[in-house]
């Protein structure tokens, strides 16, 4: 399998983490709460290990994103990460700069969907994570947060919020988002979310 696009920005085309003794596989899609994820799933207890090439289980997981919220906190970490501050008119041309701007569905090349358990952050995830572990005979409360979000030493979350008004404000701006990322929206309106 190919490394992918990202692969020199640290996130792998398939990369995932495994538990062999469960046959689990969590496929990692960056800017999908996933290092909080990997965090509670070591955390739990389970025997599970990194794998930098894909490896369908009889279960996968994937957490899914509106496409618009996760662009807007990506955009940001690519601006924080490179220290490139873009011109509004080039941000809104190229929309995808990184693996943090990138489709979500792009990351999903090769996972078995029809395997696929997905859960959707939202208010409820928190909750809903917790119940899939517990239905896999993880451990209870690993110390779960709410969220994992930017840090608060930095201007993040307040650059997070001026591309969400944004966005929001100007309906040509979200149209020209819902356009690029309307694959990740198709994926989103045709599967069965975790409970």
């Amino acid at each position: 399998m190919t490394l992918g696009k990202w692969a020199h920005l640290g996130h792998r085309l398939g990369e995932c983490w495994r538990d062999d003794g469960r046959n689990l596989t969590y496929v990692h899609v960056p800017k999908n709460a996933s290092s909080f994820v990997k965090g509670v799933l070591i955390g739990a207890r389970g025997h599970w290990h990194h794998s930098e090439t894909l490896v369908n289980g009889q279960e996968n997981l994937v957490i899914l994103r509106d496409p618009i919220d996760r662009w807007c906190s990506g955009i940001v970490q690519y601006q924080h990460n490179t220290g490139i501050n873009l011109h509004l008119q080039e941000t809104f041309e190229t929309v995808t700069f990184d693996d943090h701007t990138e489709l979500q569905t792009y990351f999903l090349q090769g996972v078995d969907l029809d395997r696929t358990t997905f859960m959707m952050i939202d208010s409820g995830f928190r909750d809903r994570l917790q119940r899939w572990m517990d239905a896999h005979g993880y451990v209870r409360d690993v110390g779960m947060a709410l969220q994992y979000n930017a840090s608060s030493d930095d201007h993040r979350g307040e650059r997070k919020d001026y591309y969400t008004r944004l966005v929001h404000t100007c309906s040509g701006l979200a149209y020209r988002l819902r356009e690029h990322f309307a694959d990740d929206y198709k994926l989103i309106e045709s599967v069965k979310f975790y409970d």
